[in-house]
C-alpha cells in the first residue's frame, strides 16, 4: 500500500516540477520547428491492411520538411528522424526542449477498433470477448472498425475529453517497449486511468497558442485535402506535455478506413497533408510575428481534393470506436440552444419524439459546437434541433420520414454554403447508422 501511495507522490511531485519550470513564453517569432514522425522501428504505430503509420508519418514529416526548404529556408527544421528506427517518447521531446524550438509538430495515423464479439456459452448471448491487461485488468478484444474516417488534431488540454482516452493510451504505448520504462518515466503507466487524472491537472503553457496552430491545420485539411474535419482536442499525450512550447498531434486520418489508407499511403496524399500542414504553420508563423502576409503560390492554390469515401457514397457517421465512451443524449431536457423562446418549436420536437421512440427519423447535421449557439430558423435552415454527444452540442435542420427528403435537404444546405453537412438518422431519440436505419425501414 505504501508502495502504491508513494508511487503517485513521485508522479505527482514530477508533473508539478515541469509545470512550474514550463513558464508562458510570449513567442514573437517562429525561427525553430521540430517534426516528429510518430512511432518507428520496433514500434509500427497501427497497421491498415497495407501500410504502416511509422512508414506514411515519417513520409509525410520528409515531405513537410522539404516544403520548408523551399518556401521558408529561413527556419530551422529539426527532425526526431528520418528512418525508420525507434526514438523513445521522452527523446522526442527533449529533441525539441534542448533545440530551444518555437514549434513542436507529431504526425501520426489514427485507428478505430470495435469489440471482438463472441458468443457467451452460459447465456446463448453474444458478448464481448475479453483478456487481461498487463495490470490484471479485463479488457475488451477489439477488431479493426473500417467506418470512422477524418483527421483531428490535439493539444495539451486542462482535462482529458470523453471518449478520447483510447488515443492518449495508443500514443503514449511504446513507453511499454523502452527499457526500464518504470524508472524513466516516474510511475507514469500509460495504461492506467490514474496516470491520467494526475497528468490532466497539469496543462502545458503553451495551449492557447497550440489550439490557435490545431484549428488552422484543421482547416487546411478541410479546405484542401478534402478531410472531414474531426475537430481540435484535449489529451493528455506525453509528448506534448513535456515539450516547453506550442506542441501539436495531428492524426491525419484512419489506417482502418480502406479508402482513407488508400489516399494516406498516396503520392498525392501525403503531398496534400504535408502542403496543409505546411500552409497552416506559415500563416500561424505570420500570425505570431505580426505580419499581414497574402499567400499565392501553388501551395495556397492547390486545387482541392474531395474525399474519397464521400465520392464512394459513404457518409461520416458518429458511431466513431475513438467515442464508444460516450452516449448520446437528446431528450428534451439536454436541449441546449441558449434562447428558449426562439426554439421553442425543436422543444416541442423533442416531446412528440419522447410519444414514440420507436419513430425513424431522418435529419441533416450542419454544425457542431462546445457550447450553446442561438441558430435563428433561416432559410434553408428549417426545424432546428440540437443533440448531446459527449461535450459537443450538435445542430441539425429538418426531420424526414426518407432517404430522399433528407438528400434533398442536404442538397439545399450544402448549396447554400453548409459544405459539411451530411444526413444523420434516429430511431426516437437515440442516434443509429443510416444502414440501421434504412434496414428498420426495409430500404435497400
Amino acid at each position: 500500500m505504501f508502495f502504491q501511495y508513494s508511487k503517485y507522490f513521485v508522479l505527482v511531485f514530477l508533473f508539478y516540477a515541469m509545470n512550474f519550470y514550463c513558464q508562458e513564453n510570449n513567442i514573437s517569432s517562429i525561427k525553430t520547428i521540430v517534426i516528429d514522425a510518430g512511432h518507428g522501428g520496433k514500434d509500427p504505430g497501427t497497421n491498415g491492411t497495407n501500410f504502416k503509420e511509422k512508414d506514411i508519418s515519417l513520409a509525410v514529416a520528409l515531405k513537410l520538411e522539404e516544403l520548408f526548404k523551399k518556401y521558408l529556408p529561413e527556419v530551422k527544421i529539426i527532425m526526431t528522424r528520418r528512418t525508420d528506427e525507434f526514438v523513445e517518447l521522452e527523446e522526442r521531446a527533449q529533441i525539441a526542449n534542448r533545440a530551444k524550438a518555437d514549434l513542436f509538430i507529431s504526425i501520426h495515423c489514427n485507428a478505430s477498433g470495435k469489440p471482438l464479439m463472441i458468443k457467451d456459452p452460459k447465456t446463448g448471448k453474444m458478448r464481448p470477448k475479453k483478456i487481461k491487461n498487463s495490470r490484471g485488468k479485463l479488457v475488451n478484444v477489439e477488431v479493426p472498425n473500417p467506418e470512422p474516417f477524418g483527421s483531428e488534431t490535439y493539444v495539451m488540454g486542462i482535462k482529458n475529453e470523453k471518449g478520447k482516452m483510447t488515443v492518449a493510451m495508443r500514443e503514449n504505448a511504446p513507453i511499454l517497449l523502452e527499457d526500464n520504462y518504470k524508472q524513466k518515466y516516474q510511475g507514469f503507466d500509460p495504461e492506467s486511468e490514474e496516470s491520467y487524472i494526475i497528468m490532466s491537472n497539469y496543462t502545458s503553457a503553451y495551449v492557447l497558442q497550440s489550439a490557435k496552430l490545431a484549428m488552422k491545420i484543421q482547416q487546411e485539411y478541410k479546405t484542401k485535402a478534402g478531410r472531414i474535419d474531426k475537430g481540435v482536442h484535449r489529451q493528455s499525450i506525453w509528448v506534448l506535455w513535456r515539450t516547453s512550447m506550442p506542441s501539436i498531434l495531428t492524426e491525419i486520418g484512419y489506417l482502418t478506413n480502406l479508402n482513407e489508407e488508400k489516399f494516406l499511403g498516396s503520392e498525392l496524399g501525403q503531398k496534400y497533408i504535408a502542403a496543409c500542414i505546411f500552409n497552416a504553420v506559415r500563416k500561424y508563423k505570420a500570425e505570431v510575428e505580426g505580419k499581414k502576409i497574402t499567400f499565392d503560390d501553388e501551395i495556397e492554390n492547390l486545387p482541392p481534393l474531395q474525399n474519397e469515401n464521400i465520392l464512394a457514397g459513404i457518409l461520416p457517421d458518429v458511431k466513431d470506436e475513438n467515442n464508444k465512451d460516450t452516449t448520446d443524449t437528446t431528450n428534451s431536457n439536454n436541449n441546449t440552444n441558449s434562447n428558449s423562446n426562439s426554439n421553442s418549436n425543436s422543444n416541442n420536437n423533442n416531446t412528440d419524439e419522447d410519444k414514440n421512440n420507436q419513430e425513424i427519423v431522418f435529419r441533416v447535421q450542419f454544425k457542431v459546437s462546445d457550447k450553446p449557439l442561438d441558430i435563428k430558423p433561416e432559410k434553408p435552415l428549417t426545424d432546428i434541433w440540437n443533440y448531446l454527444s459527449g461535450s459537443l452540442i450538435k445542430y441539425t435542420s429538418g426531420k424526414f420520414s426518407t432517404m430522399d427528403e433528407a438528400t434533398k435537404h442536404l442538397n439545399e444546405l450544402r448549396n447554400n454554403g453548409y459544405k459539411d453537412a451530411f444526413i444523420v438518422a434516429f430511431k426516437g431519440n437515440d442516434r443509429i447508422s443510416i444502414e440501421e436505419a434504412k434496414k428498420l425501414l426495409n430500404l435497400k
